[in-house]
């Protein structure tokens, strides 16, 4: 598969997004260090507008649309994030959105959804029913699919994580989340294409891991159903396959996480640096927290805090794990 992505492109990108979100801060801590010594640095994706990465992947497919395409709407499916964003990113360029949810889905999620004005359509709780039943309205009703992953434009908005990381700090290693592989994919071609030294390393849930065996195994491995696992905002049965076809070629490394450490790192964060996170939002800095690979000395590493759309009642249940 041709990724057709160059660093051209990931700039031009960030240049066409400027109006639509902000440059979230890279914060530190220096009581949050790998097991190594190294100091862990939060890319603070939960401070951006909807409340996560979403926003740009959303905002930049969006912005690509003709004004035909604007007149008859965007569809999109999603258990949350990505429904949010895609919901206020049409909001701000005026135009209507359908959005297809799971029952599933955190009340929270679904209520900023419907309050950005986008009309709130059930499937049943798999990303694959999802995606089917945003398709075939998307050709009944010739609306465009701003897809959460598997498609080109969303990894170039994802990707300006990448270039604002490489502005703003120097590190040995870079850990994100993975759900459907949008976000780690356009994060290490920007980072990769800039500095190919640095290390990409991916996180899941163990209980989510189909990415960790898609990686491990060389072929694109699927989950049967979605787990129970705290991060919802990354319960995806297998990554898209473009974000695959990046994952093979660019990343270093994936490693799980158990419940618990996303549970403590969730903690951790909002004790150490009052950043308000979504279990999901955690699940890289609790794996750097943990990381037991060589890592070069002297340098910080990054882990993206991917979002902070959760309720106090979620983070207090968090205390009793």
């Amino acid at each position: 598969m041709n990724l057709d992505i160059t660093l051209s492109d990931l700039r031009m990108a960030q240049t066409m997004l400027a109006p639509y979100i902000i440059t979230t801060p890279v914060l530190e801590a220096p009581s949050l260090l790998t097991p190594g010594g190294h100091s862990i640095l939060l890319k603070a994706e939960n401070l951006q507008r909807s409340g996560s990465f979403k926003m740009r992947g959303a905002s930049y497919g969006i912005a690509q649309l003709t004004q035909e395409q604007r007149r008859r709407g965007i569809i999109a499916y999603s258990t949350g994030n990505h429904a949010q964003a895609v919901a206020l990113a049409a909001q701000f360029q005026q135009m209507p959105a359908t959005i297809v949810m799971s029952p599933d889905a955190p009340a929270l999620k679904v209520e900023r959804t419907r309050k950005s004005g986008a009309t709130i359509v059930w499937a049943e709780p798999m990303s694959q029913a999802r995606r089917d039943l945003a398709e075939k309205l998307a050709e009944e009703h010739q609306l465009t699919l701003i897809p959460p992953y598997d498609h080109r434009d969303i990894l170039l908005g994802q990707g300006t994580i990448g270039l604002e990381i490489m502005e703003q700090c120097a590190p040995a290693a870079v850990f994100v989340p993975i759900g459907g592989g949008g976000l780690i994919a356009g994060i290490a071609l920007a980072i990769k294409f800039v500095h190919p030294s640095i290390q990409i390393i991916g996180v899941e849930p163990e209980w989510e891991n189909d990415a960790w065996q898609s990686f491990t195994q060389g072929k694109l491995v699927s989950l049967p159903a979605a787990s129970k696992s705290i991060a919802d905002a990354i319960r995806v049965q297998a990554v898209g396959e473009l974000p695959y076809v990046v994952l093979r070629r660019y990343v270093d490394e994936i490693v799980t996480v158990s419940e618990t450490q996303i549970a403590m790192a969730t903690l951790s964060a909002l004790a150490e640096t009052h950043l308000v996170l979504e279990p999901a939002g955690a699940v890289a800095l609790a794996a750097a927290r943990s990381y037991q690979g060589s890592l070069p000395a002297g340098k910080p590493v990054v882990a993206i805090a991917s979002g902070g759309n959760t309720t106090l009642e979620t983070l207090w249940s968090l205390t009793a794990m």
